[in-house]
């Protein structure tokens, strides 16, 4: 299978990796703070989709969106 190209620049990977540790913190462990699983489990989604951009590179949004920072 052909991986896309990679579209995101290293700061971009590094932002998308905070959010997605922070957003999975809160989606795991945040229980007491949000008290609702629906917003859990959607912050644990959203936080793996960014953690998953970290490690490739490719934001399926960005290319859908006609958008490349890793120039």
């Amino acid at each position: 299978m052909k991986m896309p190209r990679k579209n995101l620049s290293t700061v971009d990977r590094t932002l998308r990796g905070l959010v997605g540790i922070i957003c999975c913190y809160f989606g795991v462990f945040g229980g007491d703070l949000i008290g609702e699983p629906i917003v859990e489990g959607i912050l644990l989604v959203f936080g793996l989709l960014n953690i998953i951009s970290l490690l490739t590179g490719w934001c399926m949004v960005y290319q859908a969106a006609n958008i490349d920072t890793s120039k």
